[in-house]
């Protein structure tokens, strides 16, 4: 769908930003929609990185803001669509299995993946040593860049349009996900990947412990090597569990399993550290 309210010259596309309404055009394609407010979506496009790089450079970018703040209410609208979704298409699942689904949908890592689904690197100004990298550095730009897109969204076209379109993204990783918590103790297969492929064993540690004690939800990470990833659950063991889901999706993506040959030992694994929730 073509957008015919963004402007070819608006006042706002000048200095770094001057392609932005074709960058505005490309997303809205992407999306499936139109903006009303094309200053919205460019905003979204905007990385905090961009903006100090231009300072650093004696080019201040002062006419329009970096994407924290739609990253900031997209985040609490992703958090909501997913926590509707799960409890939707699980209907007969408890509360601990409710949370451990939808803080794996929430992850930084999942929102990355989603970014490149809809081709964001490509559109997104960020700074230049963010755009070369691989690793942490590029995903977690991605990342919030996304979650500031569905805040752009929410903001011009409101909940139920956000709402599909947030629906439409995450729940073709659902299905995924299911399949990954049918596997009964993802602490003993981790275990196995980690002594097979690395010669190390994981650990655990509580980050945090919220709510009183008949209603408690705790925060672990699971650590190995130089991987780390987050779980949330009603207890520790099922934070711990999915802690451990969450640091196999980690290694898959570096593909580090069992299936695989193990990397050389003067290999270096190099952007290993994995984000393992929302922030």
């Amino acid at each position: 769908m073509n957008s015919e309210g963004v402007e070819l010259n608006p006042t706002w596309a000048r200095g770094l930003l001057v392609d932005a309404p074709a960058r505005v055009r490309d997303l809205e394609s992407r999306l499936g929609l139109c903006f009303r407010d094309p200053v919205l979506p460019a905003q979204a496009l905007l990385h905090r990185s961009a903006v100090l790089e231009q300072e650093r450079a004696g080019r201040a970018l002062d006419w329009l803001p970096s994407n924290e703040r739609l990253e900031f209410l997209g985040d609490a609208v992703l958090n909501a669509m997913a926590a509707h979704l799960v409890y939707t298409r699980l209907s007969q699942a408890d509360e601990g299995i409710l949370t451990e689904a939808r803080s794996a949908l929430v992850r930084r890592a999942t929102f990355a993946l989603l970014a490149e689904d809809l081709g964001l690197g490509d559109l997104v100004y960020m700074a230049t040593a963010e755009r070369r990298a691989e690793g942490r550095g590029r995903a977690t730009v991605l990342a919030e860049a996304f979650e500031a897109v569905i805040g752009a969204v929410y903001l011009d076209h409101g909940w139920e349009i956000a709402q599909g379109l947030a629906h439409k993204v995450l729940a073709g990783r659902l299905d995924g996900l299911l399949d990954a918590m049918g596997d009964g103790n993802p602490k003993a297969r981790l275990q196995e990947v980690a002594q097979l492929r690395l010669g190390a064993l994981p650990s655990y540690a509580l980050r945090e412990r919220r709510g009183p004690d008949h209603a408690s939800s705790f925060q672990v990470e699971a650590r190995l090597a130089d991987f780390r990833a987050l779980g949330e659950g009603t207890s520790r063991k099922r934070a711990e569990q999915s802690a451990a889901r969450a640091l196999m999706e980690v290694l898959a993506a570096h593909d580090i399993t069992i299936a695989t040959s193990a990397p050389a030992s003067d290999s270096p694994i190099e952007g290993s550290v994995g984000v393992g929730g929302s922030d």
